[in-house]
Formats: structure tokens, sequence, C-alpha cells
């Protein structure tokens, strides 16, 4: 199922790779809930002391990015390969603090879809290397935004490393 995942993204990958689209200088403006709803289908944006008040947040829309996650999105990158792949990441790293592995081997293979999104990220024609990592860092900015998220991610990373959960 991976292989043909990852086939199937690779071809789509050199089909309809395109330019860096991220725009750090500017400001997004929310999109009104009223336009949200016809604008790519996008959830509303959750209050934001809601969402932040526990690690999963908000979804709504069961594909298992938080969204407000979802939203940034689609807002911030306009290509179908950067946002399939930077979706994937993202339910990648929601998993790792929802569903909160407790050994090395649980990490590990929360891990490998991860791993495998990254490296597709790495993989889109005219991306370089440096927007790769850039794109990767600010997903991670966002996903893990609160110090209670951010916690369970270096639990997370020190399962990784061989270490143990803390309990």
């Amino acid at each position: 199922m991976g292989l043909v995942l990852g086939a199937a993204l690779w071809c789509v990958l050199a089909a309809c790779a395109g330019n860096l689209v991220y725009r750090p200088e500017k400001t997004i403006a929310p999109v009104p809930v009223a336009e949200m709803a016809t604008k790519s289908d996008l959830p509303p944006m959750p209050d934001q002391k809601a969402n932040d008040a526990t690690l999963a947040g908000i979804e709504t829309t069961g594909i298992g990015v938080r969204d407000d996650v979802h939203i940034w999105i689609y807002s911030n990158y306009t290509t179908t390969v950067k946002r399939t792949i930077l979706m994937t990441m993202a339910k990648a790293m929601r998993d790792v603090i929802v569903t909160a592995p407790r050994t090395a081997e649980e990490a590990k293979r929360l891990n490998q879809s991860s791993m495998e999104a990254t490296m597709m990220l790495k993989l889109i024609r005219g991306l370089s290397q440096d927007e790769a990592e850039q794109m990767d860092e600010l997903l991670f900015a966002q996903e893990f935004n609160t110090s209670e998220r951010l916690d369970a991610y270096l639990r997370y990373n020190l399962l990784l490393g061989g270490g143990k959960a803390p309990h």
C-alpha cells in the first residue's frame, strides 16, 4: 500500500510540480466564514482558545488534520502537489501527539509515514532543498503551536532516539 501510494505521489509530483508559493512577507487576512465553505471546501476557522485547549485540537473534516492547519496550508500554498504532501505531513505530525506512542517501536511506525511525506516534499521538481526545509519548519511551527503539543512531540522524539516515554 505504501509503495503504491509513493509511486502515485511520485507521478503527481513529476507532472504537477509548481513554484514555491508561500508568501511569508504577506499577511494573510482571515477568510470570512461565509466564503470559506465555497473556497476549496475549507472548514471554518476554529476558535483559537477551544482549538488550543487539547492536544488534538479541532478537526471537523475527518481527514486527520486540525482545521487551523488545514486552512493555513490551503491559504499559503496553491499547487495540489504541495497541498497534498503538506496535508499528509500534517496528519502524520498530528498522529504523533494524538496517538501518543509508548514504545520506540510505536514511535518508529508513526515516524515512517512522516519520513515518506517529507521525502516527497524534497523531491518536488523546482523546489530547492532550502525551500523544502522551510516548508517543513513552517508546518512544524503550525502543528506544534502550544507548549503541550511541543512537549508531546518531544516525548515522541525521545522514544525515536531510544529513550523511554516519561509518565
